[in-house]
Parts: C-alpha cells; structure tokens; sequence
C-alpha cells in the first residue's frame, strides 16, 4: 500500500465513523464506534505504510 492509499483509506474511515457518530444515539454506541475506528485504523497499519518505506 503506498502512501497515498493509505492516506485514501484513513480518509474513508474517519468519514464512515463521522458519519456513524453523529447517527448514534447513545454514549455506548459511540465508544463502539470509536473503539471500531481505532481496530480499523491499526488493521490499515499494519498492513499499510511500513511494509513499503520503513523496513526497520
């Protein structure tokens, strides 16, 4: 994944969970989200921008 992609897809996840955000009802289905957002964000990094440019 180069740069640019993972720039791309953290974009497209902060706006999903933005949006998801301002539908939730409640405080718990906010943390979800959160939490969601983070698991995701760490998932795109692990597999993302140091398997290409940072190999140390």
């Amino acid at each position: 994944m180069t740069d640019i992609e993972y720039a791309k897809a953290i974009r497209e996840k902060t706006t999903v969970a933005n949006l998801e955000m301002n539908a939730a009802l409640t405080t718990e289905q906010q943390v979800q989200i959160g939490q969601d957002f983070i698991a995701d964000i760490m998932a795109l990094s692990e597999r993302g921008i140091g398997s290409e440019t940072n190999d140390d």
